[in-house]
């Protein structure tokens, strides 16, 4: 378990941002080279269900081209979603975070945030149907206003 403040919380939004890097540096963005070890970015890039098309790309020294273009939308996305989850934090918040994903990719990454449960709160904005039934607790907003908060099963977004 993480003691230390410094990436106890991580943003995921809907549109991952990809730099000119190598996948690596992506994952670990922002720490020096030394603090960054391979397993822990490898562990990360399995857990966002991308870690064999890295390999079959030639590893972690593979730049990812300006804006990330080396990779498809969805394969931006999960490496985003692996940046995330690199410093294994206590409290995660995505922002539609798996709306570019297709649905096989998304119910991959949907089991590995039921996998985190435990290990970290998850705190998810989203609109799609699969993504709230995985939900332990739902807040339904509309026009700004909580019109309901319980379990996935009473919410009126999945009674429609």
């Amino acid at each position: 378990a993480q003691s230390r403040w410094p990436g106890s919380v991580a943003y995921m939004p809907q549109h991952s941002t990809v730099w000119d890097l190598t996948v690596r540096e992506n994952v670990a963005l922002g720490l020096p080279r030394d603090a960054v070890r391979d397993d822990d970015v490898w562990w990360a890039l399995e857990r966002a269900q991308i870690a064999g098309e890295i390999r079959h790309k030639g590893g972690l020294d593979v730049s990812v081209g300006p804006a990330g273009r080396l990779l498809s939308g969805g394969q931006r996305q999960r490496l985003g979603i692996a940046r995330a989850l690199y410093s294994r934090p206590r409290l995660l918040v995505l922002d539609e975070a798996t709306s570019a994903l297709d649905e096989q990719t998304e119910g991959l990454i949907g089991e590995v945030l039921d996998e985190l449960r435990g290990e970290a709160t998850v705190l998810a904005v989203a609109h799609r149907r699969s993504t709230i039934e995985r939900a332990t607790w739902v807040a339904e907003l509309s026009a700004g206003r909580v019109v309901y908060l319980g379990p996935p099963a009473g919410a009126p977004a999945l009674r429609r």
